[in-house]
């Protein structure tokens, strides 16, 4: 379950950027610039895709102090517990880690893209899910079917989205927020 402040925040945001890392200097060049055009920007997701992620995103949350990052790629227990160990604020999954939900650890985002999915963490206490991946399994289409369907369950659609089609997504009254890896295009 996200934090209250947290889900206003991603409301505000509109895009959640999702830093697929690669090399530290790179990162920090991109995501400065991005910041620096986009100053409402206070959460950034940051994945752990390579063997280095997590030292680089550790020395990302000391270079941008002014941003609350979060750790997406979350495969299992111990990555989340890794990440709130090293101090990150918030957790997503490009699924559901089972063990997490059944432990109800904090500022958890799961992942799903099924409607038996979202019921199971609906049922669960989850009322904010990331749509992963969501050009691949209807997109906003989905979701348009869904919105009558699971009032009290908002997404953060992720995988597809980018600067020619976010807006679609954020008009839709069950979307929190989108997940964009190409923020910056």
């Amino acid at each position: 379950m996200l934090s209250e402040s947290l889900i206003r925040e991603l409301k505000i945001q509109k895009i959640l950027p999702v830093l697929n890392t690669s090399e530290i200097n790179g990162d920090i060049n991109r995501l400065d610039l991005f910041l620096s055009q986009n100053d409402y920007i206070k959460n950034v997701e940051i994945t752990l895709r390579n063997i280095n992620s997590l030292k680089i995103a550790i020395e990302l949350k000391k270079r941008f102090t002014e941003i609350t990052f979060g750790l997406g790629s979350i495969l299992s227990l111990d990555d989340y517990k890794r990440g709130f160990d090293a101090g990150f604020s918030f957790f997503v999954s490009p699924g559901t880690v089972q063990e997490i939900v059944k432990n109800k650890k904090e500022n958890y985002i799961p992942g799903a893209e099924t409607v038996s999915e979202f019921m199971h963490l609906y049922s669960n206490n989850y009322k904010i899910i990331k749509f992963f991946p969501s050009n691949l399994v209807g997109g906003e289409k989905k979701l348009i079917s869904i919105q009558n369907i699971l009032k009290n369950v908002y997404f953060i659609p992720t995988g597809g989205i980018d600067m020619k089609n976010y807006e679609t997504y954020l008009s839709l009254k069950n979307v929190l927020c989108v997940g964009m890896s190409k923020f910056d295009e």
